[in-house]
């Protein structure tokens, strides 16, 4: 058996991925819509001076005029899933010399003097504001510092023209910078705020989707509140696997491990359950714990019939040959919560369903079949066609006698 893990972690390295650029995007795309409100803002300015026919001139305003047909633009691409990692640096830059070329421009026909010098410089320092703070977005400290020195090479640029006193110059310039460093930490938040969905995403692979949002809203409930429910259970193990293991190099056999058990709990996740651990080259899975399930058993079934063609696929890829499950599945009442104490829980299911669906699987070595489903499995099922009875068999550790069924053929 040679079987490689990289499928399995580029999976997971994808998701992770696809999650950080999905956090990345969602934020330009908050910071286009403010974008297109405040250009549309100075646009309606522009219009209602050139109505007046007072300051510079028409041909002058067209920048603004003209970056607020761009900036909706931009808006409604990135609304459609556009994006590439490349904007935090292009959007501050063309940001810059929009700002750059309207305001000089007023610069250029006005001389500042009072007030009128005051107002266009507030307009200055705040616009260079607001351009630090969008690198604060990005989920990177290299787009704060881009844009932390492109707010302040703003503000200078003005500020020089305007003949301030240096003291006047330095106290600004360490508005803009002040601003800056509160950027930088409001990036580091919102970098904790993508990890905490990124490791979500991660556990989601594992856990239904009520553990997770129970562990947010309520998690003292979940850690103090274990539920009598209704479920089905199914254990795999890989057949020879320890024979198998003790010739081989250690890499090798986790290497192998990932790939099975990942697949295999990848249509455990497919089919509605959960994976609640794994035990070596064994798994224990349930259906309708913690979360409600219609028709578990059902989906327990259908989960542990995908199992065998995955390990089918397998095989036939990676000419293993001789990978095989056995599989126990098992219906009936047992309790979901958490185990353990101090510094180490964890979330897990108990009770006689369990070890019976366990025992189920230790015996189809014996029942000369892969999967083996008990009377109260099939007693679950709306449609048994495809399934035969194998008869009684009292399981060790059982007073009473429990119907056994395969898939039909019998696959030893």
């Amino acid at each position: 058996m040679t079987i490689e893990a990289d499928e399995l972690h580029d999976d997971v390295a994808a998701s992770i991925d696809a999650t950080l650029l999905r956090e990345a995007r969602r934020n330009e795309l908050l910071m286009a819509r403010v974008r297109a409100g405040m250009v549309g803002a100075f646009a309606l300015v522009e219009l209602i001076y050139t109505a007046q026919g007072v300051g510079v001139p028409f041909a002058y305003r067209l920048p603004v005029l003209g970056y607020f047909f761009v900036a909706l633009a931009f808006w409604r691409v990135l609304n459609r899933g556009w994006f590439f990692a490349g904007l935090w640096v292009v959007v501050p830059l063309l940001d810059t010399l929009v700002i750059l070329a309207r305001v000089q421009t007023s610069y250029s026909f006005h001389a500042l003097q009072g007030l009128r010098e005051a107002m266009e410089l507030a307009t200055a320092l705040g616009l260079a504001t607001v351009l630090v703070l969008s690198g604060a977005f990005r989920l990177s400290h290299k787009a704060v510092w881009a844009s932390t020195v492109l707010g302040l090479f703003l503000y200078l640029w003005f500020g020089l023209q305007s003949d301030l006193e240096w003291p006047q110059l330095i106290t600004h310039s360490a508005i803009v910078l002040g601003v800056g460093g509160v950027a930088l930490g409001l990036t580091s938040q919102v970098r904790r705020a993508v990890r905490s969905e990124v490791a979500r995403v991660t556990l989601a692979r594992f856990l239904p989707e009520t553990v997770l949002s129970g562990a947010h809203a309520d998690p003292i409930a979940l850690l103090t509140s274990p539920r009598e429910v209704e479920a089905t259970v199914l254990v795999s193990d890989i057949r020879g696997f320890t024979a198998w293991s003790m010739s081989r190099d250690p890499i090798e056999v986790l290497a192998f491990l990932n790939v099975i058990q990942g697949a295999i709990a990848e249509v455990v996740r497919q089919h509605g359950g959960m994976v609640d651990k794994f035990m070596g080259d064994g798994m224990l899975a349930v259906f309708g714990a913690p979360t409600t399930l219609d028709d578990h058993a059902s989906k327990a079934v259908a989960a542990a019939k995908r199992m065998q063609e995955v390990v089918a696929q397998i095989n036939a890829r990676d000419g293993a040959g001789a990978i095989r499950l056995g599989i126990g599945v098992h219906t009936g009442k047992l309790v979901a919560g958490c185990l353990g104490s101090g510094m180490r829980m964890e979330f897990t299911i108990l009770g006689d369903t369990v070890n019976t669906a366990s025992r189920l699987e230790a015996y189809t070595k014996e029942a000369g079949a892969s999967v083996l489903l008990s009377q109260t499995t099939v007693d679950g099922l709306s449609v048994t066609d495809g399934l035969r009875r194998l008869g009684d068999v009292t399981l060790r550790g059982r007073d009473e006698a429990l119907g056994i069924w395969t898939f039909e053929p019998t696959d030893a």
